[in-house]
């Protein structure tokens, strides 16, 4: 892959600036999910993440594919200094106990159950 540009450096730089983007991150480094299991776990309105998610994907940091029902949202392949990038500010933001909060709730989510009860959240037996 081609190494950034300037203007591409500063989008990327941008979208890590908001503590919400950084959370998502996190979540997605551990694990691809749905808008539904990020709103479920973050607590935030589908609208709101979903915003959060474009600015993502179009600094690169992730990609979206369909799967069924779902888009399901995933770390995209990136240059290596974007990569070092991205895998310093998870490292630190997973010391955080938030987001270790927010990867307890994650695991114990069940996708299905999240669409078909209209619940916000359910946990897995």
């Amino acid at each position: 892959m081609n190494e950034p540009t300037i203007s591409k450096i500063s989008t990327r730089l941008k979208a890590l600036s908001d503590p919400t983007r950084i959370k998502i991150l996190v979540m997605l480094s551990k694990k691809a999910c749905c808008v539904c299991e990020l709103t479920a776990a973050l607590e935030l309105a589908q609208p709101t993440i979903s915003r959060h998610l474009k600015q993502l994907e179009l600094a690169g940091f992730v990609t979206g594919t369909r799967e069924k029902n779902w888009i399901i949202y995933r770390i995209s392949p990136m240059e290596d200094c974007c990569r070092q990038l991205l895998n310093i500010v998870i490292v630190r933001a997973e010391q955080d106990p938030e987001a270790r909060q927010l990867l307890e709730r994650l695991q114990s989510m069940n996708r299905n159950c999240l669409t078909n009860t209209g619940k916000t959240f359910e946990a897995v037996p």
